[in-house]
């Protein structure tokens, strides 16, 4: 079965990387200091609430980002830190206000709105750390989230502009291997031509030599000692001439990649990527091989476009009777685009076309995890190598 083309935002919901986890961990600690730092129990009580409405707006944000949506989640988290700066001046309520700050940017689209919010947020910042410190100084502090702001949109834009050179460098690989592979068949092809036309050509022509030089020594009442070196030698010639159009035919085929590949394929991948390979090897036509080698790098290729930035698992699984090989990855992550390096859109077909060519079966779609596209291809086999 093969499924429609993919296309971007496909992923509903994205996965948290070690760095999400990090900053969820952080802000829940910093909560609990503060919650620890306030004066009452009833206080106590507010700010645990503030703190955890915080969190959730932080989460929230980052599944739905970029958009109106997320913006107000993010203006959740923000007005919930400074509430817990004002309700709990010795605890640490600044970090989730400037969380949210550093991503506020990320989540309205450039222009008017965005430096209009940031800057009321950067006030509001200033203001509630003034207040409580007592001191015109702590507006300064508003000074400081903007700057986190606009740091912020310079890292997202720097992001962006890596996994778009990670993108494109996966398209300029594939081309550049599939331009070697042509120049590697027109090499063949030359060699090929000069065999034909050099040592077939001699070879049936010193072919025909001996068979008249045969019939004259037959005619003439030559000796056995005459005619049977005769014949060899004309039997050594016309084998000469089969073994010569062989060679040449066996030049003039492609060479194929296969399953072996896969190996140098991810590893050079410019992207991170990850191969598992699982069962015992079992026999593979050079053709299967092919098809499934270049159904793993158009799905690769595929995942930097549209889940630009996430990491990508190839998985080959040796079966009794076919051999499974599927490619994952985990969505776009929070606070990236597509890369926007667009395909022909015949991708799939293409893959699916080509495998099927071999006995095989391709099914593409979302993957069953609810997270990132996963294209799984199928192929039989003949048994172990």
């Amino acid at each position: 079965m093969l499924t429609k083309e993919r296309g971007a935002g496909t992923s509903r919901w994205r996965p948290f990387d070690h760095r999400a986890l990090t900053g969820v961990v952080a802000m829940l600690a910093c909560g609990a200091v503060t919650v620890l730092a306030a004066s009452d129990p009833t206080r106590r009580i507010i700010v645990g609430v503030l703190v955890l409405c915080a969190e959730l707006g932080m989460l929230a944000s980052r599944q739905t980002r970029p958009s109106y949506s997320a913006g107000f989640a993010v203006a959740v988290t923000i007005g919930s830190g400074l509430a817990a700066i004002a309700l709990s001046p010795s605890g640490l309520g600044e970090v989730p206000a400037l969380a949210g700050v550093s991503v506020l940017p990320l989540c309205i689209p450039a222009g008017p709105a965005r430096i209009a919010a940031v800057g009321t947020v950067s006030i509001a910042f200033g203001l509630t750390i003034m207040a409580v410190s007592g001191s015109l100084g702590g507006l300064l502090a508003g000074v400081g989230a903007w700057f986190i702001a606009d740091r912020s949109v310079a890292h997202s834009a720097l992001e962006a502009e890596r996994d778009r050179a990670v993108a494109l460098l996966a398209e300029v690989e594939a081309s550049r291997q599939a331009q070697q592979e042509a120049a590697a068949t027109e090499e063949r092809n030359r060699i090929a031509r000069e065999m034909h036309d050099v040592l077939a050509h001699s070879l049936a022509g010193l072919s025909v030599h001996l068979q008249a030089i045969r019939a004259i020594a037959r005619r003439e009442n030559s000796p056995a000692s005459l005619t049977g070196p005769l014949d060899r030698a004309a039997g050594l010639a016309r084998d000469g001439v089969q073994e010569a159009r062989a060679a040449v035919d066996a030049l003039r085929l492609p060479h194929l990649r296969g399953v072996d590949d896969l190996k140098a394929l991810v590893g050079g991948f410019p992207g991170d990527a990850d191969l598992q390979v699982t069962g015992h090897p079992g026999r593979l036509g050079p053709e299967a091989g092919h098809a499934v080698y270049r159904a793993v790098q158009e799905a690769m290729t595929n995942a930097t476009r549209y889940a630009t930035g996430s990491a990508i698992e190839v998985r080959v699984a040796w079966e009794e009777r076919a051999l499974r090989v599927a490619v994952r990855d985990h969505g776009l992550p929070a606070g990236h685009r597509p890369s926007g390096v667009m395909g022909s859109g015949t991708g799939l077909r293409s893959m699916s076309e080509r495998i099927e060519a071999v006995g095989g079966t391709v099914d593409a779609g979302p993957d069953p995890s609810g997270n990132g596209w996963r294209i799984e291809v199928r192929v039989p086999v003949s048994g172990a190598g």
